[in-house]
């Protein structure tokens, strides 16, 4: 038996499927199965995977059902002592899952480890690594209060102790907050120092709304575990939206313009990852004016990375 499922759920996954999957079939480590659940994909993702050849690749076809019910079939299937995730429109860098299973092996009390990343643009090209904690306690600490500390993409886990937890529970956004701080109340969590990841960014990566949905779920999960660290029963999403307080106008404004520098932080990192570098560090500019408290933050982390030696920069399949 492989040592380590990789589990990736595919909705539309074209044209960046073929990448995502070659940057697996690839690795420097081989005793893996690729467990694919086609998540009633329209587009031709279905007729690719079908051509796949590979026999260390199992596809899974199923009606479309969301990330978090996919990938809960996938785990299902799972016999492997590891399981590692991987978004079906990412690149995994080479020794990426070599680099995590050696860190599990050596660090038995970790149950799940993620890996820094570098956002990777349209054409292909990759940079810019934003600085994600590495210990326990900062990782938890952070994920608890919402702000990004682990990278659900990224994640290699010991397959006993998710489905321990029963997998994923929150449907839409939000699972994957979820599993990881479940997954960190049993187990410590941690980050490989070192980029192992390209996460792609689209057009449509910069969407206000979605990231509203996002910051929701999110906060949703933290409530739970900070219910569950209290003894105290945990919440449906329903009940959870109903009884946070009405903002007030400025609250409302506050929230508005934070989403509003994420689109534009987002788009900034478009436009340089595009050969548009002037334009896109102008926009960064402009979205750390709109919301200096996470958007300044963050230009903070990434400026020192920003075209210096180190930082991952490489022309992979688009």
């Amino acid at each position: 038996m492989p040592q380590v499922s990789i589990l990736m759920s595919v909705y539309n996954g074209m044209p960046y499927l073929p990448a995502a999957v070659d940057s697996i079939l690839y690795q420097t480590f081989q005793d893996f199965t690729l467990l694919i659940i086609n998540d009633g994909s329209t587009d031709g993702s279905a007729a690719y995977l079908n051509h796949l050849t590979d026999p260390r690749v199992e596809v899974v076809h199923r009606p479309h059902r969301g990330l978090g019910a996919a990938l809960n079939v996938g785990l299902a299937m799972c016999e492997t002592e590891f399981l590692a995730r991987m978004d079906a429109d990412d690149v995994a860098l080479p020794d990426r899952i070599a680099t995590q299973l050696n860190f599990l092996s050596q660090h038995p009390e970790v149950g799940t480890v993620g890996s820094q990343i570098a956002y990777l643009g349209p054409s292909g090209r990759a940079g810019f690594s934003p600085r994600l904690p590495y210990d326990h306690e900062t990782i938890y600490a952070d994920l608890l209060h919402v702000r990004h500390a682990l990278c659900h993409a990224t994640i290699a886990c010991r397959t006993a102790l998710l489905k321990q937890i029963g997998g994923y529970r929150i449907s839409g956004c939000g699972e994957d907050w979820d599993m990881m701080l479940r997954i960190g109340e049993i187990s410590r969590l941690a980050n490989v120092d070192r980029v192992l990841y390209l996460y792609r960014l689209h057009p449509n990566s910069a969407n206000a709304t979605k990231f509203a949905e996002i910051q929701v779920g999110c906060a949703f999960a933290s409530h739970n575990a900070k219910c569950r660290a209290k003894n105290c029963p945990e919440t449906t999403l329903a009940d959870f939206v109903a009884a946070r307080p009405p903002q007030s106008f400025w609250r409302h404004m506050a929230d508005w313009l934070d989403r509003y520098a994420f689109t534009q932080y987002r788009r900034a990192l478009l436009e340089v990852l595009s050969a548009r570098e002037l334009r896109g560090y102008v926009r960064l500019g402009w979205a750390a004016l709109c919301s200096p408290p996470r958007t300044w933050q963050r230009i903070c982390r990434l400026a020192p990375r920003i075209h210096k030696r180190g930082t991952p920069r490489a022309s992979v399949p688009a």
